[in-house]
Order: C-alpha cells, then sequence, then structure tokens
C-alpha cells in the first residue's frame, strides 16, 4: 500500500519483486499498464484513508484498546559525541517513522532513506538488533553510514555497542530508562550521534 502516485520508475522497481496486491490513490497510466502485465496481480484504488479513533484488539480473556500512535517526536534533543549530520537527520526521522508501525522492541536499520533491516516481535531489544543486523547482511547491505531507531529506550548500552561494531553510527531514541546515561556516555567515548526524542512507540 502506497501513499502517493505510483509512477512508471515505481512500477518498474515494483515489477522486479513478487507484489500480489497493490494498492495506491492512483496509478500513472504507463505504471497501470506494465503492473497489468502480471497475471493475476490485483490493484486497487484507495479513495480515502479511514480515521481509526481507537484500536481494538482481542487478547486472552479481554480486549486491549489503544488510541493510534500518533506523531513521530516531541523533542529532539542531541545527545550524543556530536551532531548528527543532515543526512543522518533526515534517515533518523524515517527510521523512528518505521519504528513506530513495527511491533514492540523494534529496530529500524535505516541508509539514505531506504529501510535495510529490521527487528520486531522479540523478548529482547538486542534480539531485535541481531535480527536487523542479519537482515541487512543476508541482502549485501553495508552498515556503515547506517542509522539505528528504536521505539523504547535503551535500557542497556548493548544496543548502541552492537550497532557501533557493525558500523551505525546515530541513533534515535525516546529515552526515559533510569540507565540513559549508559548509551550516552558510551556515544560521547565513541563520538557517535544519539538524539532523544521524548515520545515512545510502542505497538502491540
Amino acid at each position: 500500500m502506497t501513499n502517493g502516485t505510483i509512477n512508471e520508475a515505481t512500477a518498474k522497481a515494483i515489477n522486479e519483486i513478487f507484489f500480489e496486491v497493490l494498492i495506491a490513490p492512483a496509478f500513472d497510466e504507463a505504471a497501470l499498464q506494465l503492473l497489468k502485465s502480471k497475471k493475476n496481480r490485483i490493484l486497487l484504488q484507495s479513495l480515502a484513508l479511514p480515521e481509526n479513533r481507537v484500536q481494538f484488539k482481542s487478547i486472552l480473556n479481554g480486549i486491549l484498546i489503544q488510541q493510534p500512535d500518533a506523531g513521530n517526536y516531541t523533542e529532539w534533543k542531541e545527545s550524543g559525541g556530536r551532531d548528527t549530520s543532515a543526512t543522518e537527520k533526515d534517515d533518523l526521522v524515517f527510521a523512528n517513522l518505521i519504528c513506530k508501525h513495527l511491533k514492540s522492541n523494534a529496530i529500524a536499520l535505516v541508509k539514505n532513506r531506504q529501510l535495510i533491516g529490521k527487528g520486531c516481535g522479540q523478548t529482547s531489544r538486542i534480539d531485535s538488533l541481531r535480527q536487523a543486523i542479519e537482515k541487512a547482511r543476508q541482502f549485501g547491505v553495508g552498515l556503515e553510514g547506517a542509522v539505528m531507531a528504536s521505539d523504547a529506550f535503551f535500557p542497556f548500552d548493548d544496543c548502541v555497542k552492537m550497532g557501533h561494531e557493525a558500523g551505525i553510527a546515530a541513533y534515535i531514541q525516546p529515552g526515559g530508562s533510569i540507565r540513559d546515561n549508559d548509551s550516552i556516555n558510551y556515544c560521547k567515548a565513541n563520538n557517535l550521534a544519539m538524539v532523544i526524542t521524548g515520545m515512545r512507540h510502542f505497538r502491540h
């Protein structure tokens, strides 16, 4: 599903991967003809996005009621050993936005405004990071110059250390742990950028 018109260039990229169903507000004519060339592919036009004010999910012996996660960050506090570069800031904003749509203990790795690895739904944040790094490596994507986003605070400095060892030099997280300084001090000692947002994302 996209939030914008699919043009011919995007359609060509889509055709390089298997997509069975595509939903978009609109399709360029050239894109439409290209996407129709694949047998049994379903193309749907979304006329309007629904406004969900409350979300309901069934759980054992009950129902979870939660509001949609709106926004990206409430503050932009440069807390590491250096400030983020313009490129890193763009990637961090994008990575943080992706994180809020992943399941709890989410980690998103982004490079040049492209998701290159993600980990989510794990019992620990470090396991999600291992999953994200491995996914990036499976596709042969180098992590040098990539950034990391976490949907919730780093309770220890282990994720920052592992990310640093893999080549990641910029991080974004909401903060709020009683041990925030563990990760912050590691970043300061190793000239890594870290942004504290003040907004936790935690999708169930």
